[in-house]
């Protein structure tokens, strides 16, 4: 499963903010997470690639799961394309001093929005 590509969420342990980029000349200007945030997204490489990327950000602490594998590239992006319409704009944070929306959200549990990922995915394939 980690050597295929797909849709994940992934959430930081911990009670401490951690800023969700750590390369020096966008530290200070990114937003920064702990256990009451998740991310959705898409690894177009290996889904343990990806892992290792959030590993390098937040150490062991972080939780990621595959949630949809999904090799086809095409279908991979027209998904992700389709569940960044599903989240509301309320649960989805910004960096500092910017209005776009991030993927990472807040105000929903991993677990809700793991089955709406899947339930979505559902619909998607019919």
């Amino acid at each position: 499963m980690m050597n295929d590509r797909g849709i994940y969420l992934t959430r930081p342990r911990g009670r401490i903010k951690k800023p969700i980029d750590t390369a020096k000349d966008r530290i200070k200007w990114v937003a920064k997470v702990n256990e009451d945030y998740i991310k959705f997204g898409k690894s177009e490489r290996p889904l343990k690639a990806r892992y290792r990327d959030y590993q390098r950000i937040f150490g062991d602490d972080v939780i990621f799961e595959p949630i949809i594998i999904l090799n086809d590239k095409e279908k991979l992006r027209a998904f992700e394309d389709h569940i960044k319409n599903i989240f509301p704009n309320n649960f989805k944070i910004s960096n500092p001093g910017s209005s776009r929306k991030l993927e990472w959200m807040t105000g929903i549990t991993f677990e809700e929005a793991k089955e709406k990922i899947i339930e979505e995915y559902k619909k998607f394939n019919n």
